[in-house]
């Protein structure tokens, strides 16, 4: 029997990525007995309170929409990491590290030798820099002190989160969305595991969260913070192209609204008729408390329909989110091309207008995984940053390099104002 890690290669790094509607896979792989996440939906802690569901009354979305070509994006020269096996979903923050400000958390599979346990499943990583453009990967530590790479040398990096022994979380960690906060580095997750029951073996996606006072020493969530409540009764069978379902819950971008006091997150999930849609889910009080989350949108009421690799951040008290989002066609260089980069602005969190689509890389290819990081400047200028990975196969995903674009966020709000 193949290791789970092995068949993952074959399924569950194009699930993590979102790469394609469907894959091939096997069964196989169980675990053993596993026991599922206690839900206790509809009980939130006394410090929480239930939100009331918005209704999405003014969204604007079409082909049209999203094949607008948006051009006020400067793209960096050349890429800030390569070489990495799936290198994607770089996630920046700043913190107050006065001598290396810039923290980067990135994913994919293990470069160790074909002992290390964790070879063959995706984990998560971890980089710093003193000016977003040269990194350091963090390669484990050495009589206490932290060990890191300027060489850019794979095989020396060493994950940061990895897989447990949960059902929920026993595969894949990966799609690390990242907020500091006081001090203290809060993320949200996909977590991959297989459940056996009866004989065949399920492959389970969730949503955990973490904390961290350093961003390499993690302490997990005690259960998922977001799970579909069906995911252990009506889930993925292992070895079909998709779930029979609206589950799936996954590809989280985790906000601190400081506005309204309260945590957010956007996350695609599976959806008949649609390839990935975009739900949302809110947290009025504990951060890893599972029953502090409430979903808002989801199921049959998604905020946008085929809206994959959702990332969400908020810019002077408008929204922007962003997709790789495909249907733009495989004729036209490979299947890769059909995935490209969309945004879209809300005034409100849910009624989403798009704008368009930004093309940085050779669109034989691709640029995916968007993730925003934004900062002003000691001239005052604020400065959006979307940090994206490249692709260089004309099929199956290998995400081989990462980079970044950038606009003023002066030139954001005149595009607001002229669409």
């Amino acid at each position: 029997m193949m290791r789970a890690g092995r068949i993952t290669k074959a399924i569950l790094t194009l699930i993590l990525t979102g790469c394609v509607a469907g894959s091939a896979g096997c069964k196989g792989g169980g675990r053993g007995e596993v026991t599922a996440p206690q839900k206790t939906e509809g009980t939130p802690s006394a410090t929480s309170y239930p939100e009331t569901i918005p209704e999405i009354t003014d969204t604007e979305d079409s082909f049209r929409l999203r094949s607008k070509t948006i051009k006020i994006f400067e793209r960096n020269e050349r890429p800030i990491l390569e070489g990495f096996y799936n290198l994607y979903n770089p996630e920046v923050e700043r913190c107050d590290d006065p001598e290396y400000p810039y923290r980067m958390w990135i994913f994919g599979e293990s470069t160790g030798s074909k002992d290390d346990p964790d070879t063959g499943y995706d984990s998560v990583f971890h980089a710093r820099s003193k000016d977003l453009l040269n990194w350091e990967m963090w390669c484990g530590d050495e009589n206490g002190e932290n060990v890191w790479d300027a060489s850019g040398d794979p095989a020396l990096w060493r994950p940061v989160m990895r897989r447990s022994d949960k059902s929920y979380d026993s595969i894949h960690n990966g799609d690390p969305s990242v907020v500091y906060k006081d001090g203290t580095y809060y993320m949200a997750f996909s977590s991959v595991g297989f459940d056996e029951r009866e004989g065949i073996t399920y492959i389970v996606n969730c949503v955990m969260g973490a904390v961290s006072s350093d961003g390499i020493h993690w302490t997990k969530s005690r259960a998922p913070l977001l799970i579909w409540d069906r995911e252990y009764t009506e889930g993925w069978e292992a070895g079909t192209p998709a779930p029979p379902s609206t589950g799936g819950y996954h590809r989280p971008s985790l906000l601190w609204d400081n506005e309204e006091g309260k945590w957010k997150i956007w996350f695609d999930y599976y959806l008949p008729g649609t390839f990935l849609s975009m739900g949302y889910a809110v947290n009025n009080a504990s951060f890893l408390e599972p029953d502090d989350w409430q979903i808002i949108h989801a199921e049959d009421n998604p905020q946008l329909r085929d809206w994959p690799n959702p990332e969400v951040c908020k810019i002077d008290g408008k929204y922007y989110a962003f997709t790789d989002a495909g249907g733009f066609g495989t004729s036209r260089g490979g299947a890769q091309n059909d995935r490209q980069l969309i945004m879209a602005v809300s005034e409100n969190g849910w009624d989403w207008h798009v704008l368009g689509r930004m093309l940085p890389e050779d669109k034989q290819f691709g640029s995916h995984l968007p993730q925003t990081f934004v900062m002003t400047e000691s001239d005052g200028v604020k400065w959006l940053y979307l940090f994206y990975s490249i692709t260089d196969k004309p099929s199956l995903p290998r995400y081989i390099k990462a980079n970044f674009m950038k606009v003023p966020v002066s030139e954001l709000e005149k595009l607001n104002s002229s669409d």
